[in-house]
């Protein structure tokens, strides 16, 4: 029975058993539902989990409002693609790797004759592929990525939190809710696992990657940088207690050192060698043009950039001067670079004679022969660029020109530069050409012939050297050889045969050597002269004598060879093949000297003190002859000897005992006139140079005192009364080498009587009588003119009546260096010439050759009274038709007791005029003492007077002169007399001082001056106190009488740079003309008065006055810096007692060139007009700070101006429009109409019609041709114009005004200039009254400028102002009285260089120019106050809530693009400029987050309000308007005026939960609260039912 009920419950056991294993299964999957949907609810909260350490407020729900944003994730939730069959094409790849073939079974064909294989071939089966030889692949054609579909979930959205509880506590920022970032790694290494892509077919790795997991140790701290080397040498140590005993003394060995900046840098760092650094060019093909040559330098170091490693460290202790390959080459490679790099591009280029300065101003300097100005100088690839980047007018960077760059029309436009030190490196940069940073250019360096040196050397050891220009060679040295031979002695006896029998003894030494050029195998000669210096020689105590011998025309020349300083021997030649040489012994000499003792010639050297023998008259020197006084004395013993060098022989002169001298610099406080001189016993000779240096727009004098001992030096002494030392008659040498050539009492040390003196070294001293001229040296007027050429030596200490040191009669005078020093004249003030006087004949001064401190000098009493200056010359003297060109050297420190300090070039009364040439040199610091030109002095005369030019493409310096006369006239720097004629080209004359007029330039009564803008002056700077006047010489004293007793011309002070006078009576044609550009192109900007009349002359401008000029410049700083760049002339630092500081001129000045004798000015035409601004029908003060601007354009509508209206006075000028021939020229004027909307901008065309004549004035020669404005209408009526007469009178009114007063009604004006001829009868004229502001007026009418005395009064003595005088007055001008006699303003006081009035017509200027002043306002706009829109965005329900982020836009059909607005925290955007009458469009583009977007509306727009209409959006995008029924926008403010509106928002009326703000703790607690309670269930449950099974 039990076995039959458990079969009978064993269905219900089994179905038991099932049922409990489904309760496990379904509890195991609701544990995991309840950990998946418990992990699932913290996730967000994990991720929003705080990582801040901030004080936390606990936000609620009601904290927060949530809004789903925008869809974000940019996925489509369409089904995506899943490849098929059909997306694939099967492939069939051949897999076997065997080819298809039938074999090969060999037959007899394979086989020769005797059975060798033959074939080639192997035995093999044939191969047929089958289906085991392919393998079938698939590819994937449909060109699709199989996705599965997505669905969106929450983080497909954007989710906007917006924090509404209003509390001040901690708002958690993105960075609280921020995950918290990975670690950073720093091993160095990608994390990488192989996979099946790692490797190929066979299995092996390809990825090339290493395997890697991130570890602990590869998230380890970032290491710390080492620290930075220090190369100083030091321990950085500082003395601690630790460093001292008990007593406190130190014990420590270590210095106290902190690291400072230069301890960083490592001085061996990118140190560069030449063979390094020219490397870097070496793929340079060089093209021998230099500046190509430079630029191709210059291109391969672009990029190149100083050392941040090796470096100096400047004065301030921060800034680093990086190392530079450039610093250097040039041996400091450290600091600014910029010109080094240019100089270094240069030399590499194969440019020579290059500065290598620092510094970029002595470049300029350096170069300034080859200045280039930018306005005027086409620029070219390779010119050096010079820039002044300070604006100082001096050059500070320098580039190369890389390349020209053009412009639209194919116009240069702009250049590329090449420039070293550009940010610390060699950079690139592009210039337009009209920078005003650009100087100029160079084109061009310093003359200076490549030099060559070709060597050779003989079998015994003589050295050949051939030196000279390369020139000189018929091809490059490159591709030249030298050989030098001696000859065989079979040879060399048949050739000395040709030889000249020696003179009176055997050579010690003979050499005879073949010389020979070389290119390839073709033997060559030189195209010009070469130096041969043969070297190795034992020449001690020997002479050379070298011979030519050319074999072929069987000729023998003797080379005149030297012995040099270091005891070889040198010659010049143009031939080259055999030379013979000989070194003969000089002959000594002693006891004494007979007529005959040099008949023979050759060479002599004393061997003692000889004399000359009592019983003979004179030495004769018929043969070439040297005299080598060897530190001894030759007397010349007896009244009347002399030495005579006769034709066809040279004597040279001297000493290999010569003494050496002694310098002392004694500084600058006294240069001039401080003459030679000998001690009484003639044992030392005491002299002075006045040694000038340049410096830019000036020079610097330095006196240096020699002292030379003469009691051991060989010299040839004259003691008693002779003629001369030496003479030299026609056709004889002399050269002095060295040596003394001395006398005491004897006229001259050397007489020139047709023959020639060269003196490259040694002393004349001592000559000199007082009834002969020429104490030193006297050139003499024989049927062949004598000649003098002195390259070195000293003369000096010599005196005569006329040229004390030289006197050259009709001969000519070549100084090239040495000095001419401290000679002075013996009768004062009738003795001319204290250092030279040439008298018909020539002086050349170039070089470095000195004409100083000579001095004229007397205490007589003829020169303080001698009102003509009829003598004078310091330093030199020229009369009678005489030449000077001065191309060089120096005449300074010179001194004269009347007139021409440094120069008196001509004489007035003489037989003829003198010509002066000045192109290069310094005239310096020579003084005039009583009469005129302190520098120089250009005579006139009855015959022809002196004509002088001064120009040069170099530089010409005629700077720190001055006359101390108190009574004559002047002219610190120069003076012209009467007839004479003097013009300087290209002058800066500036710096200079004047105790009268005319700090500048000055002209006395009989002076013309004419200043033209060709290549002219810059005349500024210059200073004139206006106090000392001349004691009126010759009735000359219309300083005194006329301008310094003139208000206008006194007015102001100006007449600091320039003045002019003479008598007003008679003065009907112009005697001065000034234009208004000066060198460098600038405007001078010329003020002061014109024939007592103010005048300003503009840039094109020009004045002319007839009888009084006084001027002062006013240049700005650009003018200055072109005026110094392109200034050529130099004169500066020259000062007058009286006038004309730096030139003072009683003939013909003209400053500038005038080239064909015609010059040509072209007025100018200003126009200004005035704006105004008017505002709800008020005119407004000023134009708030509006923008209006203009635009004038020509009848072909081409604009030819704009100009921009002032903001404070509403005034606009169109300045400078330049017309350069006669004409009818018609111009509009009108307004650019601005974008503003709330103006309105006038509409109104002026139409101007100018029309320009022409008129000539003649002076000195020139005609100056100028055009000027004859006339100027406005609108068709003509309102003015200028006489273009350059100082002429021109007609108008000047406006006298009188304050408005209590008490003072009916007002007279009562106008005087000339109180015995007043302008009215008291009680004058009745004025007008001005309602506007209750002031009187009246227009008075006036011709030119000029002065006037007024008394105003009420129609009565009763009342009226004191005498009001000495009021200028002007055409267009005006002038505001009070009534206590002030003059509260007057514009025709006002000089400045625009003449404007105010009124048209009231504007034309005396050097043709016109200007214009629109009466009235010209333009005017109006406004209104301006709308806004203000647009306040709320929530729709809760209306306090403003909402932030919605976009606007509003657009008034018709225009583009819309106006666009977004509200901000405070819910409010805003539209300015709202303007009135006008219909909008306003849509809402963005809605705030979590919005729906409102609108569209339609806005029409009144006078003061608007009304917002609903609208609807057309397809085409316009809008409809959908109701009759508006909103009416509210209106506040006052300026502007606010149109308000309120707009409000629909939310979209849902809003998620928000997650994570409460941690993860309370989701992780109640899952896990889950997980347990079901376990617990669980065990219960199957506790139960075990019990259940037991108890069953």
């Amino acid at each position: 029975m039990d076995k039959l009920l458990l079969q009978d419950a064993e269905p219900y056991a089994s179905a038991h058993r099932r049922k409990r294993r489904w309760y496990q299964v379904m509890t195991c999957l609701a544990a995991a539902v309840v950990f998946c949907t418990t992990y699932a609810l913290i996730l967000p909260a994990i991720t929003l989990e705080k990582q801040c350490a901030l004080p936390e407020h606990t936000h609620t729900e009601a904290c927060y409002t949530s809004v789903q944003g925008d869809l974000i994730c940019t996925q489509s939730t369409e089904p995506q693609h899943t490849h098929t069959e059909e997306c694939y094409q099967e492939t069939q790849d051949l897999v076997c790797g065997m080819p298809e073939s039938t074999g090969h079974t060999h037959g007899a064909e394979c086989y020769d004759q005797e059975g060798n294989l033959i074939c080639g071939q192997e035995e093999s089966e044939g191969h047929v592929h089958g289906e085991a030889c392919c393998g079938v692949s698939k590819q994937l054609i449909c060109g699709q990525t199989e996705e599965p579909a997505h669905q969106h979930t929450d983080a497909c959205y954007s989710w906007n939190q917006v924090l509404t509880c209003g509390m001040e506590e901690h708002t958690h920022s993105e960075a609280c809710t921020a995950t918290e970032p990975e670690k950073p790694v720093f091993c160095g290494k990608e994390p990488h696992t192989h996979g099946e892509s790692c490797r190929d077919e066979q299995g092996e790795l390809t990825c090339g990657m290493e395997e890697h997991t991130h570890s602990e140790a590869c998230t380890a701290t970032e290491p710390e940088e080492p620290e930075e080397p220090v190369f100083c040498g030091k321990e950085s140590h500082t003395h601690g207690e630790s460093c001292r005993n008990e007593q406190g003394e130190l014990t420590c060995t270590l210095e106290e050192h902190t690291h400072s900046l230069a301890c960083y840098a490592d001085p061996t760092a990118d140190v560069e060698t030449a063979e390094i650094w020219e490397q870097t060019f070496g793929d340079v093909t060089l093209t021998g043009d230099w500046r190509l040559d430079a630029l191709a330098i210059a291109r391969s170091q672009l990029g190149y950039a100083e050392s941040t490693r090796n470096y100096a460290v400047a004065e301030d202790g921060q800034t680093r001067m990086g190392y530079t390959r450039y610093g250097a080459w040039k041996g400091d490679p450290y600091g600014g670079w910029n010109t080094l790099f240019a100089a270094f591009c240069l030399h590499y280029g194969g440019a020579e004679n290059i500065p290598t300065d620092k510094d970029c101003s002595s470049w300029a300097a350096a170069l300034a022969d080859a200045f280039l100005p930018a306005q005027s100088h086409e620029a070219a690839p390779g010119e050096l660029v010079f820039f002044d980047r300070d604006g100082d007018g001096t050059a500070d960077w320098v580039a190369i020109v890389a390349e020209v760059t053009a412009g639209e029309e194919g116009a240069p436009s702009g250049i590329t530069v090449i420039a070293g030190d550009a940010d610390n490196a060699v950079q690139q940069r592009s210039y337009a050409l009209e920078d005003p940073t650009i100087l100029g250019y160079y084109g061009s360096l310093p003359e200076q012939a490549k030099a060559f040196t070709l060597t050779a050397q003989t079998e015994s050891g003589i050295t050949v050297t051939v030196t000279g220009d390369s020139a000189s060679l018929p091809f490059p040295v490159s591709e030249i050889t030298l050989t030098a031979a001696e000859v065989a002695e079979e040879q060399g006896q048949a050739i000395r045969e040709q030889l000249p029998a020696e003179e009176g003894t055997e050579p010690e030494q003979r050499f005879l050597l073949d010389i020979a050029l070389w290119h390839g195998e073709e033997e060559i000669e030189p195209v010009g002269p070469v130096t041969v210096t043969f070297s190795g020689l034992d020449t001690q105590g020997l002479y050379p004598k070298v011979y030519h011998i050319d074999t072929e025309a069987q000729e023998v020349t003797d080379m005149e060879a030297e012995k040099t300083e270091t005891g070889d021997v040198a010659m010049v030649t143009e031939h080259f093949s055999t030379y013979a040489i000989s070194l003969v012994a000089a002959r000594d000499l002693s006891g004494t000297i007979l007529a005959d003792t040099f008949q023979a010639g050759g060479e002599y050297t004393l061997a003692g003190d000889v004399q000359t023998a009592e019983n003979i008259g004179q030495v004769t020197i018929t043969k070439d002859t040297t005299i080598d006084l060897n530190g001894h004395t030759l007397t010349i013993s007896k009244d009347h000897q002399c030495f005579v060098v006769q034709y066809g022989a040279k004597l040279t002169i001297m000493d290999s005992q010569a003494p050496s001298e002694e310098t002392v610099d004694l500084g600058g406080s006294n240069p001039y006139g401080n003459t030679a001189s000998l001690s009484e016993d003639g044992s030392t000779l005491t002299y002075y140079i006045t040694e000038s240096t340049a410096n830019g727009t000036g020079t610097t004098e330095t006196l240096i005192k020699h002292k030379v001992p003469l009691a051991n030096a060989g010299k040839i002494l004259c003691k008693e009364g002779s003629d001369q030392v030496i003479k030299v008659e026609n056709g004889g040498t002399l050269e002095l080498k060295s040596g003394v050539l001395q006398g005491t009492g004897v006229r001259h040390i050397v007489y020139v009587d047709g023959g020639t003196l060269n003196v490259s070294g040694g002393y004349i001293v001592g000559g000199g009588s007082d009834d002969m001229p020429g104490g030193g040296i006297y050139v003499g007027s024989g049927a062949v003119r004598g000649t003098v050429n002195i390259q070195g030596g000293v003369v000096a200490a010599n005196c005569g009546n006329f040229g004390g040191g030289i006197y050259v009669v009709g001969g000519e005078l070549t100084i090239s260096g040495g000095a001419v020093t401290g000679n002075g004249v013996f009768n004062g003030h009738d003795d001319d010439g204290a250092g030279i006087y040439v008298n018909s004949g020539t002086l050349k001064l170039s070089g470095n050759g000195y004409v100083t401190n000579n001095s004229k000098s007397c205490d007589c009493t003829g020169c303080p009274i001698d009102t003509n200056n009829t003598h004078g010359g310091g330093g030199i003297a020229l009369a009678n038709g005489s030449t000077m060109e001065m191309s060089g050297g120096y005449v300074t420190g010179n001194f004269s007791t009347l007139a021409g300090g440094g120069i008196y070039a001509g004489y007035y009364a003489g037989d003829g005029g003198v010509n002066f040439k000045m192109t290069g040199g310094t005239i310096a610091a020579n003084c005039a003492q009583y009469g005129e030109g302190g520098g120089l002095r250009i005579g006139g005369g009855d015959n022809g007077g002196t004509y002088g030019v001064i120009r040069t493409e170099g530089k010409v310096y005629i700077t720190n002169n001055k006359t101390l006369t108190t009574d004559d006239w002047g002219g610190g720097g120069i003076f012209v007399q009467e007839g004479g004629h003097l013009s300087v080209m290209d002058a800066l004359i500036t710096n200079n001082k004047a105790g009268g007029f005319g700090g500048g330039v000055g002209a006395c009564p009989t002076g013309k001056t004419l200043i033209v803008n060709e290549d002219g002056a810059a005349i500024y700077g210059n200073e004139a106190s206006g106090t000392q006047m001349s004691i009126g010489g010759n009735g000359k004293d219309y300083d005194r009488s006329l301008a310094q007793k003139s208000p206008v011309f006194m007015m102001n002070n100006g007449y600091q740079d320039y003045f002019c006078v003479r008598n007003s009576n008679g003065a009907n044609e112009p005697i001065s003309l000034v234009t208004g550009l000066m060198a460098g192109s600038g405007a001078a900007n010329w003020k002061g008065s014109c024939d007592e009349k103010p005048v300003s002359i503009g840039r094109t401008g020009y004045a002319a006055a007839k009888y009084l000029f006084g001027l002062t410049a006013n240049p700005d700083d650009t003018a200055k810096g072109q005026a110094v760049s392109a200034a050529r002339v130099i004169i500066t630092g020259n000062s007058s007692g009286v006038h004309g500081g730096g030139i003072m001129t009683n003939g013909g000045l003209i400053l500038g060139d005038p080239k064909g004798k015609v010059v040509t000015a072209t007025p100018e035409l200003d126009i200004t007009g005035t704006k105004a601004l008017t505002k709800d029908g008020v005119r407004q003060e000023g134009l708030k700070g509006f923008q209006f601007q203009f635009q004038l354009k020509d009848s072909d509508g081409k604009v030819v101006g704009e100009a921009t209206a002032d903001d404070t006075t509403g005034e606009f000028t169109f300045q400078d429009i330049e017309f350069s021939q006669v004409g009818d020229y018609t111009y509009t004027l009108s307004e650019i109409k601005g974008d503003r909307t709330d103006v309105t901008y006038d509409p109104t065309v002026h139409k101007i019609q100018v029309t320009i004549a022409e008129k000539t004035i003649s002076l000195l020669g020139v005609e100056f041709k100028s055009y000027y404005v004859s006339s100027v209408a406005v609108d068709g009526n003509v309102v003015g114009g200028s006489s273009g007469s350059g100082g002429d009178s021109q007609t108008g009114t000047f406006r006298v005004r009188f304050k408005k007063e209590e008490g003072w009604e009916n007002l007279h004006m009562h106008v005087w200039a000339d109180p015995n001829n007043p302008l009215t009868q008291w009680p004058g004229i009745q004025m007008n009254k001005d309602d506007t502001d209750g002031s009187y007026y009246y227009d008075l009418p006036v011709t030119g400028r000029g002065i006037y005395n007024y008394v105003f009064n009420i129609g009565s003595d009763a009342k009226k102002t004191k005498d009001i005088t000495n009021v200028p007055y002007a055409p267009g001008k005006e002038a505001l009285f009070d009534a206590d006699g002030n003059v509260l303003s007057n514009t025709a006081a006002d000089t400045g260089s625009t003449e404007t009035g105010d009124a048209v017509g009231h504007g034309s200027n005396s050097d043709g120019s016109y200007s214009l002043v629109m009466e009235g306002d010209t333009f005017t706009n109006t406004m209104i106050t301006q709308l806004n829109l203000q647009i306040t965005k709320t929530d729709s329900v809760d209306a306090e809530k403003k909402l932030e982020g919605a976009k606007f836009t509003l657009k008034e059909p018709g225009t583009e693009p819309p106006v666009k607005a977004t509200t901000g925290k405070d819910g409010i955007a805003t539209f300015t400029g709202i303007r009135r009458g006008a219909t909008y469009e306003l849509r809402e583009t963005t809605p705030p987050s979590g919005y729906m977007t409102a609108g569209p509306w339609i806005l029409e727009v009144r006078d003061e309000n608007a009304t917002l209409y609903p609208a609807t959006e057309n397809p085409d995008g316009t809008l409809t308007q959908t109701g009759e029924t508006g909103t009416p926008l509210t209106v506040s403010g006052t300026d502007p005026k606010v149109l308000s509106v309120t707009v409000r928002d629909i939310s979209w009326g849902y809003k998620l939960p928000d997650t994570g703000g409460a941690g993860t703790t309370s989701y992780t607690a109640g899952g896990l609260a889950l997980i347990f309670g079901a376990a617990t269930l669980m065990y219960v449950h199957c506790k139960r039912r075990k019990e259940d099974e037991a108890s069953s």
